[in-house]
Formats: structure tokens, C-alpha cells, sequence
């Protein structure tokens, strides 16, 4: 198999995974990560700012620069909620067609959440935790796609009670709406924890009479593995460490007590949080710790895995079915 490549267009971070998927895993060859704040704004304006789409557009040339070097055989760049959004996403689309020789494709929420739930089964066989079914959480900058797996096969295929949507809330703008104050005031965190238990209604209307009380929860995407490296501790982050990694909700309530009590300077020094991310982690972990106490979850799963692999399995998938046409005379 060729070295394949996944490009994750994100309203807060782009990131780049070049590798080989070699019978039942991925071999990384190269990752990267940029977060350019695609979507910052973007409920206000309706558009992608210019200061935006030129950061993005240079990670973007980046990581084309490295795909070049290594000899990748197919790329894939797909894009999240901030160019779903956007009015003048065909316009940045065009821009990093033209720089960089790149497509991206702006996927649907339940695109998203599908490529998510493939990545991730795809490295958690068999299922964690000992139950047969899981509510997965795709949180981003500007939306939270969720799963909802049930009857789970021992090989961690879904034989049935599937389910798949996307909440119009994510980390970006849930700071930019209702985080006011530094440090952040108990007003805003009402406010913030009102939103969110509005969205979760929503959404216990359409699968909370499927979560049993044995029901795993998973996360995925950047806010879930920050959590991980801040409670791991990692001066350096690692994918190998914050893959599978557990907290209970205790310990996720400790952690949001400690950094919302910080003024967000003093939040940026904190070890494993990414200072660029250092004034959305209250809303990531008033939404974790919400969703947790509204289902009744006792511990979060961390997956590492996730849409950017779902993504290059897609492609492998792609490949392999356009190897035998190439083969005709």
C-alpha cells in the first residue's frame, strides 16, 4: 500500500496525517498540527476573516510541502463546520486549490461523524471498557458531532442502533458567546452551562432512551485530548500516551475548579494545555462534564483516533478499489 495522506480543515485546527495502514492498524509516518482559528468570529460576521484564512492557507502550503517530500501517493483534505458555515468558503476553498494544489471537501456533519466513528472503531478493537455500546463525542471549534453505538460485535463493528448527528455548538464559538470575563465570573458559566443543557435536550430527545446505565462515553477531537494532556501532564504531546486514556468525572471536576479560577495568562502556562487553547478549555470542560452528569457517565474514554483517520481509511479503501482498474487493458 502507498503512503496515503488526511488533511482535517477545522474551525480551530488544521493537522496533517501522512501514513500507511498495514493490516489492522496505521503506521504514522508524519503528523502534524496548526491551530489557525478558522472559524473565530464566524457566528458574528458570517465569514472566514482574512487573518484566518492566510494563517490556514500557510499551514496548508506546509503541509503540501511535506507531502511533496515524502512521496504520498493520494491525499484527502476534507473540512468541518467553519466552511459548512461560512458564505465565502468556495472562495477559500479556491485559494488553497490554487497555493497549494490541495482539494479540500467541505463534508456534512454526518459525513463528519461517520469518518469519526471509522477512525475510531478502527483502533478500539474489541470495544473498551467491557460494554457493548458508547456515546461518541466529536467536539470542535464549531460543532460537536455525536454517535451513538449500540450492540457491539467483539471485533468492534456495529451491528445496530447506529445513530449520528451534529449540535451547532462547538468550543469556538461557546467562548466567543458567553465568556466575558477573566477570570471567568459565575454569570458567564451560567450562561455557558445554560447553552449547553439547551443542545442536550435536543439531543436526549433523540437517543437518551437508548444510554444505558453500562454505556461507555468517548472523545475525540482536540478539546478530549487536551483534557488528556493536561491531567497526563505532558510537557510534549503524545499520541501514544493520550490514546485510551481514562478520567473519571471526579478528577474532570477538580481540573475545570482549578483553570476557571485562572486568569487566562496564568491559564497559558499550564503544562499540557496549548496556550492557543488555553481560553477555550472552560467551555470544553463545562460541555464534557455537562454531557457526563446528563447521561449519568461516570469516566471519559479519550480516543486519539478519530476523524483524521477515518479519513485516510477512506482514501485506503478508494485505492484499493482503483488498483484492479488500473490493471485493465
Amino acid at each position: 500500500m502507498p503512503l496515503l495522506a488526511s488533511i482535517d480543515v477545522g474551525s480551530n485546527t488544521i493537522r496533517l496525517l501522512i501514513g500507511e495502514v498495514l493490516n489492522d492498524r496505521i503506521v504514522d509516518v508524519h503528523y502534524d498540527r496548526k491551530i489557525t482559528r478558522l472559524g473565530n468570529m464566524l457566528r458574528e460576521t458570517g465569514k472566514l476573516r482574512d487573518e484566518a484564512m492566510d494563517a490556514s492557507l500557510s499551514a496548508i502550503k506546509g503541509f503540501s510541502s511535506v507531502i511533496a517530500r515524502r512521496g504520498v501517493a493520494k491525499v484527502r483534505g476534507v473540512a468541518t463546520s467553519a466552511l459548512r458555515e461560512a458564505s465565502n468558503s468556495d472562495f477559500f476553498v479556491r485559494r488553497v486549490l490554487e497555493a497549494s494544489g490541495i482539494t479540500l471537501e467541505v463534508i456534512s456533519g454526518e459525513q463528519e461523524a461517520a469518518l469519526a466513528l471509522k477512525g475510531i472503531l478502527f483502533a478500539m478493537r474489541p470495544f473498551p471498557g467491557g460494554s457493548d455500546s458508547a456515546l461518541v463525542l466529536d467536539m470542535g471549534g464549531g460543532s460537536t458531532e455525536w454517535i451513538f453505538i449500540g450492540n457491539m460485535h467483539k471485533t468492534g463493528l456495529p451491528l445496530s442502533h447506529t445513530k449520528m448527528g451534529t449540535i451547532p455548538l462547538g468550543v469556538i464559538k461557546l467562548a466567543g458567546e458567553y465568556i466575558k470575563t477573566d477570570p471567568v465570573r459565575e454569570d458567564d458559566i451560567e450562561a455557558l452551562n445554560a447553552a449547553i443543557l439547551s443542545m442536550l435536550d435536543i439531543l436526549r430527545t433523540g437517543i437518551g432512551h437508548h444510554v444505558s446505565g453500562d454505556a461507555r462515553f468517548i472523545g475525540t477531537a482536540g478539546t478530549f485530548t487536551t483534557i488528556a494532556s493536561i491531567d497526563l501532564g505532558l510537557e510534549a504531546y503524545s499520541r501514544e500516551r493520550v490514546h485510551l486514556h481514562r478520567l473519571p468525572i471526579g478528577r474532570l471536576q477538580d481540573m475545570w475548579q482549578i483553570l476557571r479560577a485562572l486568569p487566562l495568562e496564568r491559564r497559558k502556562a499550564v503544562r499540557g494545555l496549548e496556550p492557543e487553547r488555553a481560553d477555550l478549555i472552560i467551555p470544553g470542560l463545562q460541555f464534557t462534564i455537562s454531557i457526563m452528569r446528563f447521561f449519568g457517565f461516570d469516566e471519559l474514554i479519550v480516543s486519539e483516533y478519530g476523524l483524521l483517520e477515518g479519513v485516510l481509511l477512506d482514501l485506503k479503501e478508494t485505492v484499493e478499489k482503483d488498483i484492479p482498474k488500473a490493471r485493465q487493458p
